[in-house]
C-alpha cells in the first residue's frame, strides 16, 4: 500500500472541510457527534478529466477504459478469493457468522465472506491534513423553510410592486397564501402544518390538513383560515421536513416564522 509522505508534499494550505454538530444518538451517549456535510462525490470520468487537464498525453476515454478493465480484474481476482492491493487501499475477506465447533464445516445458511477496504497510510495521511469549519448555523439556516411575505393573491409580488408589503386589510379572509423558499409541508410528525398567531392575545391556530391548506408548494403555501383575522401584528408559523432537492425528508422538522400586519 501507499506509505505517507514528506510533510513538505502536502498541500500547505489545506482544504477546509465543512462539518455539522448535532445530538449523537448512540446508547448511553448524551453528548453531540460531528458529521460532515454533503460533498460531492466525483466519477472516475472526473478523476480521468481531471488528470488530462494537468499532466498527459492520454484521452481521458483511453485512461477511463484502463481503469475499467483494471477494475473488471480485480472484481475476477476477489472471487478468485484474493486479496488485491490498489495502492491506496487493500482489500481484506473477512468471514462472517458464528462456528459451535473448531472444525465445524463452512453452512451457507450461517456462514459468509465479506470484503473490507483498509486504507493505506497516505490515504490516512492526505484526510487527516484536512481542516475542519463548523458550519452548523449556516446548514441548519438553510434548511428552514423561510416565509418571506404574506398576502391574498397567488401570484409573486413584481418588482416595483406599489402593494403594501406584508399587510393584509383586516376581514375574515377567505384566502391567506405564504410566499417564500423551502416552504412545501411534508411529514407526518404532529407538528407539521402552519401556524397562525395573533400576538396581542397569543392565541394560536393550526392548520396541516388538505382541506384548509389548499395549495402546498416550495416557494407558496395557501391557506383557507376560517377565522376572523384582526387588526394587529400576527406571525405565522411554517413547520416541515421537507428537503429540496431531494426524494428523502429531514429526520427532524424545520421551523420558519414571519411576523405580518393586518390593517
Amino acid at each position: 500500500m501507499d506509505q505517507e509522505i514528506p510533510q513538505s508534499e502536502l498541500p500547505q494550505r489545506p482544504n477546509r472541510l465543512r462539518f455539522r454538530v448535532g445530538k449523537s444518538h448512540l446508547p448511553g451517549s448524551d453528548g453531540y457527534k460531528g458529521s460532515v456535510a454533503d460533498q460531492r462525490t466525483l466519477s472516475i470520468d472526473d478523476i480521468a478529466a481531471r488528470v488530462v487537464r494537468k499532466r498527459t498525453e492520454y484521452r481521458q476515454a483511453t485512461l477511463v477504459s484502463t481503469f475499467n478493465l483494471l477494475k473488471e480484474e480485480i472484481y475476477l481476482a476477489l472471487g478468485e478469493g484474493l486479496n488485491v492491493d490498489f495502492g491506496f487501499g487493500r482489500t481484506e475477506l473477512t468471514l462472517r457468522g458464528a462456528f459451535e465447533q473448531p472444525y465445524e464445516a463452512f453452512d451457507p445458511e450461517r456462514h459468509a465472506f465479506a470484503p473490507r477496504l483498509r486504507p493505506s497510510p497516505q490515504l490516512r495521511q492526505r484526510v487527516a491534513h484536512l481542516k475542519g469549519e463548523n458550519d452548523t448555523h449556516r446548514l441548519e439556516r438553510d434548511s428552514m423553510p423561510l416565509p418571506l411575505y404574506v398576502s391574498l393573491g397567488y401570484p409573486p409580488r413584481e418588482a416595483g410592486s406599489t402593494e403594501p408589503y406584508n399587510e393584509i386589510p383586516a376581514s375574515e379572509a377567505h384566502l391567506l397564501f405564504v410566499h417564500g423558499q423551502r416552504l412545501k409541508l411534508a411529514g407526518d410528525d404532529p407538528s407539521v402544518g402552519i401556524t397562525l398567531r395573533r400576538l396581542a392575545t397569543g392565541e394560536e391556530w393550526h392548520f396541516n390538513d388538505k382541506w384548509t391548506v389548499l395549495v402546498n408548494e416550495g416557494a407558496c403555501l395557501c391557506l383557507r383560515p376560517g377565522i376572523d383575522l384582526a387588526p394587529g401584528d400576527w406571525e405565522v408559523e411554517v413547520v416541515t421536513r421537507y428537503r429540496p432537492n431531494s426524494t428523502t425528508l429531514y429526520k427532524e422538522p424545520r421551523k420558519g416564522s414571519l411576523v405580518f400586519r393586518v390593517v
